[in-house]
């Protein structure tokens, strides 16, 4: 299989039931997506040797590349304070970040491009629950060419209460990629 691009990145809350989300949201156009899954490796030994082991899913580590972060996603993903501008134009969009502010939970997803013996089809993931930290705040003097900069933002995977942590779905058409995320995220319902 080669993946082939990255597209339509969306997460939304989780809500305190744990099995349910809130509205979702697009978070930016997509960069780069890595989610490395962090394993148990835990041996037990008899008779001299191993006798049972356990590789199961612990955690994992997200790490995306965005083109942007808006103030409002910025804070609905990081559980900031966040303060639209007003009408009159006086008081900007503001975000207020607190040493005590807690990230909720999210769900997150994206879809790629996959080819398989010639074919192209799209491959959707659905991280079920995510906690995102503070990204670095990295700005460079503009030098005789302009480079552009873009955050990346970064977190923790999680298993739900039922162990469950990803799903995957493929799909022929991209229209399907994108219904199937937006049904997970609650995007237009």
């Amino acid at each position: 299989m080669a993946k082939i691009g990255l597209k339509y990145l969306v997460a939304a809350k989780l809500n305190e039931d744990g099995t349910t989300y809130a509205k979702g949201f697009v978070v930016a156009k997509a960069i780069k997506a890595n989610i490395t899954a962090n394993s148990n490796d835990v041996k037990l030994y008899a008779d001299d040797g191993v006798s049972e082991s356990d590789k199961s899913f612990k955690d994992g580590n997200i790490s995306l590349n965005v083109d942007d972060l808006t103030q409002k996603v910025y804070a609905d993903l990081l559980g900031h304070e966040y303060k639209a501008a007003n009408s009159e134009g006086n008081e900007p969009e503001t975000v207020v970040a607190s040493a005590d502010d807690i990230a909720p939970y999210h769900g997150v997803g994206f879809y790629g491009r996959v080819r398989r013996n010639n074919k192209d089809s799209f491959l959707a993931k659905w991280l079920k629950k995510t906690q995102f930290s503070e990204p670095n705040d990295e700005t460079d003097t503009k030098g005789e060419t302009v480079t552009f900069q873009t955050p990346t933002i970064e977190g923790t995977v999680f298993q739900m209460s039922d162990g469950t942590w990803k799903e995957q779905a493929e799909f022929t058409e991209e229209s399907k990629a994108v219904e199937w995320l937006n049904k997970k995220a609650g995007i237009g319902a």
